[in-house]
């Protein structure tokens, strides 16, 4: 993923741009606002996982107790199937942000409407062709997978709101670009915070008043959907006036430039597929739905882990973005690095607490469940992912500086590799589900944890040192966060919600301390320590 960097080669030393960055007071008052923006965006975005955390993990055990862990898996299923459609969007939308901000940044309105307008449109085009598969697998989810007798009303209906959702979603995507262009992920954050506690509120009422269905949670998303774009509609007119439809024209040109660039993300995305998100599908087609089911819920944890990850990554991008539009690449470089270690050190964090804890939290999430049946799966699905955080973060570099092809061709062969190695796995060996989540976490492994960073490096013209040991350092993290975890767990007994609550701050708070020794330099510690110092008077 990665953005084009005019006359600029792969080898081409990027920390040599005309901002030379120095202690002086203005670079020190630009800082300063930056992680006050930094702050504000991500203690938003925090807060929005948080309540959609709630949401999920408050009405999750209730659907598996009323309706079954089997009638339960059909929702990340047939939210994984309609995701595919992601590989044919990519292409176009991912490029977007990046090509609107890029030139809105630069002041350049003329041509940041006719990407504007030629995204609309385009996209629009592109909705009405997936309609005609949408409806038909609607009428039939039997044709893609399987599904029991009794469940086959509902999972039409579910199948059905969930393409109703990704459709809006997909004509109306561009309106999401103005919180990326204008730095200002909190109102995103806020919207996604509202648009959660509406989808609660709705789905309670559901389950409340009417005979439970598995099809509520897409009608909800769909709610949730069209909330959400009229939300960005109005903060496009609002925090971006200037974008407008009228003022922009469509451009072929245009679309088949933000197509060529975003080509690779295509890629990417079926690649993703391939090694990711085609697990499910695959549990299902050769395991069975009960099978599926359960290696459903082992993925949630992990799944939300890593959508937490996302979106504190997220918050980083619009900085890397006008840094880059900017030249500022010594700024650009210091900002990076930083973001690599504070993000691989955040999501030690809940993965370390998760690795000693789980068993405890499927016990009290799920208790009709085996709990350290889902907890092995939920182990080996989490490990890998220590190295994806970081990965995310650089795949924010290449999107910025369009070095797509080669990360995307990789992550291509992880792919394909995936394929050929679990589908023999399950025909013809007992390793049933393990087949599925091993292949996938050793390959996913090599590619974020090895080959990403490296080639980074090259891309950006940093040593591969530089790029490897804040990584590392966040990543060390892990240690006293377990070492941390396990002390508590063996010296001090609990039950119920509430003390594993109390666990999981008592935890976190001592973890951080220690993080802040691992993770931190003696130049960021004494920085650090200076902040709170004047804090204090």
């Amino acid at each position: 993923m990665s953005y084009r960097i005019v006359g600029r080669s792969c080898g081409a030393k990027f920390g040599s741009g005309r901002n030379v960055y120095s202690p002086s007071w203005e670079s020190d008052g630009r800082i300063m606002g930056e992680k006050k923006r930094l702050a504000v965006n991500m203690t938003a975005t925090a807060v929005s996982v948080m309540v959609q955390l709630g949401v999920s993990f408050l009405l999750t055990p209730y659907i598996v107790r009323t309706l079954g862990a089997t009638a339960y898996g059909f929702i990340p299923l047939i939210n994984t199937i309609i995701g595919y459609t992601g590989i044919l969007t990519a292409a176009l939308n991912s490029m977007a942000s990046r090509y609107i901000a890029l030139e809105y940044n630069r002041g350049d309105l003329d041509k940041a409407n006719t990407y504007f307008r030629s995204v609309l449109i385009a996209n629009l085009v592109i909705a009405g062709i997936l309609a005609v598969p949408g409806f038909l697998f609607s009428l039939f989810p039997q044709w893609i997978m399987q599904v029991p007798g009794e469940l086959i009303q509902d999972v039409r209906l579910a199948f059905f709101f969930s393409m109703l959702s990704s459709e809006l979603s997909l004509m109306l995507s561009v309106y999401g670009c103005v919180y990326y262009v204008k730095n200002r992920l909190e109102k995103s954050s806020v919207r996604n915070i509202e648009s959660n506690m509406l989808r609660a509120v709705v789905l309670i009422a559901l389950f409340a008043v009417l005979q439970p269905k598995i099809y509520y949670l897409t009608a909800t998303m769909l709610i949730v959907a069209i909330y959400t774009n009229a939300a960005n509609v109005y903060y496009t007119r609002k925090l971006t006036p200037e974008l407008r439809i009228r003022s922009g024209r469509f451009s072929m040109k245009s679309v088949r430039e933000l197509l060529t660039s975003g080509f690779w993300n295509s890629v990417d995305s079926l690649s993703y597929t391939l090694l990711v998100a085609l697990g499910l599908y695959l549990a299902n087609v050769f395991l069975g739905p009960k099978i599926g089911g359960e290696f459903s819920l082992a993925k949630t944890v992990p799944t939300v882990l890593l959508s937490m990850a996302g979106t504190l990554v997220s918050v980083f991008a619009p900085q890397l973005m006008q840094y880059y539009a900017k030249e500022q690449h010594d700024d650009f470089r210091r900002f990076l690095l930083s973001s690599l270690k504070m993000s691989a050190a955040a999501y030690a964090l809940p993965v370390g607490f998760f690795l000693v804890f789980g068993d405890r939290f499927y016990d009290l999430w799920v208790p009709t469940q085996d709990s350290a049946h889902l907890q092995a799966m939920s182990v080996m699905i989490l490990i890998p992912t220590l190295f994806s955080c970081s990965s995310m973060v650089l795949n924010n570099a290449f999107i910025i500086t369009n070095k797509l092809r080669v990360p995307a061709v990789a992550f291509l062969i992880c792919g394909i590799a995936n394929i050929v190695l679990v589908i023999p796995l399950l025909v013809w060996t007992n390793l049933g589900i393990w087949a599925i989540i091993l292949v996938q976490g050793v390959l996913d492994s090599l590619k974020n944890f090895l080959f990403i960073p490296w080639y980074a490096a090259k891309c950006l013209g940093y040593s591969w040192q530089s790029m490897f040991r804040p990584i590392v350092r966040g990543m060390l993290c892990i240690v006293p966060i377990i070492a941390i975890c396990w002390g508590y767990r063996e010296f001090i007994a609990f039950h119920g919600w509430g003390g594993f609550f109390v666990a999981g701050i008592a935890c976190s708070v001592a973890s951080l301390l220690l993080c802040g020794v691992v993770a931190l330099d003696g130049q960021e510690r004494t920085r650090l320590l200076g902040i709170l110092a004047r804090g204090r008077r």
